[in-house]
């Protein structure tokens, strides 16, 4: 693309960089490093009518086997850039998160341990509004920055994000943020860390042997009352339900686990189904928390 020498790779199978080791090729993948070359890859793209879309770690993304088309871009370089000024942090878009959250315990600032477990860049995190019962990644955001998918720069604060459970209302791709973050004592930091990632090693499949994309399903309102899907899934009878080389975890019901025998579309089947199973069991309509690609309702 363009007077820039750009990283592409064409047909790039998008197995090799989702955590589920699923789907396939994006049509053209691009790793940008800067500014520059974001505007240019989207403007070109925008007036070629050419599909963008932004792959962080791929954690929570399921690709179908026949892949994407047009541009699929990930965020490199000086976007993956993180620093601290007292209380303040600002990290790039492509950050990953795992990477900023030990060193703001190390430095005693208290308001990211809270995500600790969840492989995500901050743009990813953002986007969806990341997070947990012990807090949410909008939580300590002041504003971010970035592009809308023609090229255009954008500026939101937090209230324009309108975050909400599993959603935000960011105008574009992120490449910017600044968090606000409170001074506390590194030792406590260090154990509420050691907690939350020691629990999630025992409740959830996180091993290299037991790929997933991660919570397979938001979890629902029942009234006035957010709910486990995991436990819906469970008391459903859910629990080691099997499509092909997709099941339903048994250590935790809202993971969908494969073998390496797996399709996208035997994980998107079983999904279905549990989906139909709660809603027989419990009268409940369980929303996918995996983000697919391409999108359903909107290729």
């Amino acid at each position: 693309m363009g007077a820039f020498i750009l990283k592409e790779f064409l047909n790039e199978p998008l197995s090799q960089h989702c955590w589920n080791k699923l789907g396939g090729p994006a049509e053209c993948l691009i790793d940008i490093d800067t500014e520059d070359e974001l505007v240019q890859v989207l403007t070109e793209s925008h007036a070629k009518r050419t599909p963008v879309r932004v792959l962080g770690l791929g954690s929570n993304l399921l690709v179908s086997e026949d892949g994407v088309p047009g541009v699929v871009i990930r965020l490199k370089g000086e976007f993956a850039h993180f620093s601290f000024d007292g209380e303040t942090m600002h990290a790039g878009g492509g950050t990953d998160l795992r990477k900023i959250i030990p060193e703001s315990v190390r430095r005693g600032l208290d308001g990211l341990w809270q995500l600790a477990g969840f492989p995500a860049t901050i743009g990813g995190a953002l986007a969806m509004n990341a997070g947990g019962r012990w807090g949410e990644i909008s939580d300590n955001l002041v504003h971010c920055s970035g592009f809308l998918l023609d090229g255009t720069p954008y500026q939101q604060t937090v209230e324009e994000c309108q975050f909400g459970y599993r959603h935000s209302q960011l105008r574009g791709i992120v490449t910017q943020t600044t968090f606000h973050l409170k001074a506390a004592d590194p030792k406590l930091l260090r154990r509420q860390l050691k907690e939350v990632m020691a629990e999630k090693a025992i409740a959830q499949p996180l091993g290299a042997n037991t790929p997933s994309s991660g919570c397979a399903f938001r979890n629902p309102l029942v009234g006035k009352v957010r709910c486990s899907a995991g436990q819906l899934i469970d008391e459903a009878g859910g629990k080691g339900m099997r499509v092909g080389g997709a099941s339903v975890s048994s250590e935790h019901a809202n993971f969908i686990v494969t073998t390496p025998e797996a399709t996208p579309e035997e994980v998107m089947d079983l999904m279905n189904q549990v989906q139909q199973l709660v809603a027989k069991h419990h009268n409940v309509n369980l929303v996918p928390e995996v983000i697919q690609w391409p999108n359903p309702k909107n290729p």
